[in-house]
């Protein structure tokens, strides 16, 4: 707590005894010592200045801005008399190599009989279809020959939240050219179930503005790294709950972007390593209330009929902890190994918790990995 100190009141002195004691002082050449004196507090200002330096936006937007193309996908289909019909969507892609390699999400250009790509000049391009995979929502497309600028797809795994990020996309093909937003990294790692049989993993939560016609679009860094994907947004209302939804926007990470497009521009399609089973996460409190002495992994539910996990002898009720020497504490975590560290076709030691007449022990089998079927 401050006090207020009050002034010294000092009495009354003649003139001519001050004025002596003060030639005196000079005389003698001697010098006052100080009085001991508080540090002075930093001023706001200066403590201040760095926090008042704003991201230079502009600069960044204006050097990534001709990699970033609108796409509009034309999808024909027939209504109940068997006429033809053409819709038209609207997204966002990044080239990423001088060749006209562009990277944009596979729900941008699904069932699209014919691809326009805009580039940020007005040039209109006829694209075509590299690859494209529904379990990553990314695809792959080729503009004609030519040499494009471009961002490179570099794994940047050094992203904190907290991190100022920038989404450039056709956001609601308004034209006269890309829409800009900004804003950080809410968080890393998160899962949403992006449309019924398909759950995107490891994904960039960001508080950036993304709306239709983003989709496909680049989440960069102030550097102008790519840093993700822009893929889907939640709005209005959280499911069940009823509680408004606000700035929550995911966005695929670089590590999951790359390896899917090597894999389109190599295959055409990608092969997930596949386990064979349908599994769920062990609820710590179910675990408990069961009497199981371990609170976390995945439980496999149903065996494919002779699928990998079948023929590793794997069982319904087991729940999978450890694999190849990674931990498994949810389904997020086993599917970012298939996905990132294991390949169709290698065999991997799957350690399991098997319960029998309220006990259980530990057993390890070798599984080899199939390839998940294609969606």
């Amino acid at each position: 707590m401050f006090q207020l100190s009050r002034p010294k009141v000092f009495a009354k002195t003649s003139v001519a005894v001050v004025m002596l004691v003060l030639i005196a002082v000079a005389c003698s050449g001697a010098t006052p010592s100080p009085t001991a004196t508080a540090q002075p507090v930093p001023t706001t200002i200066a403590d201040t200045s760095n926090m008042l330096q704003l991201p230079n936006i502009a600069d960044t937007v204006e050097r990534v801005r001709p990699a970033v193309v609108s796409i509009v996908a034309e999808v024909v289909s027939q209504d109940f008399f068997g006429r033809t019909r053409s819709s038209f969507g609207s997204g966002t892609g990044v080239i990423f190599d001088s060749s006209g390699l562009v990277l944009t999400n596979n729900h941008v250009i699904e069932g699209g009989v014919a691809i326009t790509v805009t580039q940020d000049d007005g040039t209109q391009v006829v694209a075509e279809v590299v690859g494209a995979d529904r379990l990553s929502d990314l695809a792959v497309l080729q503009l004609p020959a030519g040499a494009y600028p471009f961002i490179p797809l570099k794994v940047r795994d050094d992203l904190r939240a907290g991190e100022w990020v920038i989404a450039i996309g056709n956001a609601l093909a308004l034209p006269g050219g890309p829409t800009v937003t900004v804003g950080v990294v809410s968080a890393l790692g998160r899962s949403i179930e992006a449309s019924a049989g398909v759950t995107l993993y490891d994904l960039i939560q960001t508080d950036t503005s993304i709306n239709p016609g983003n989709s496909g679009g680049p989440l960069i860094d102030l550097g102008g790294n790519l840093v993700g994907i822009n893929t889907a947004v939640l709005r209005g209302t959280s499911q069940g709950g009823g509680t408004a939804v606000e700035g929550i926007g995911f966005a695929i990470n670089t590590e999951t972007a790359l390896q899917v497009a090597e894999q389109l521009i190599e295959l055409g399609h990608v092969r997930w390593a596949w386990m064979g089973a349908w599994m769920a996460d062990l609820a710590p409190e179910v675990a408990a209330e069961v009497g199981l002495p371990i609170r976390e992994g995945v439980i496999i539910q149903t065996i494919v009929a002779d699928g990998p996990s079948d023929r590793a002898g794997i069982q319904p009720g087991d729940i999978v902890v450890n694999v190849d020497g990674h931990d498994v504490a949810t389904v997020s975590d086993l599917v970012r190994l298939l996905k990132q560290e294991f390949t169709a076709g290698q065999k991997v030691e799957v350690e399991v918790f098997r319960s029998a007449n309220g006990g259980g022990t530990r057993i390890t089998v070798t599984l080899e990995l199939g390839e998940r079927p294609r969606q």
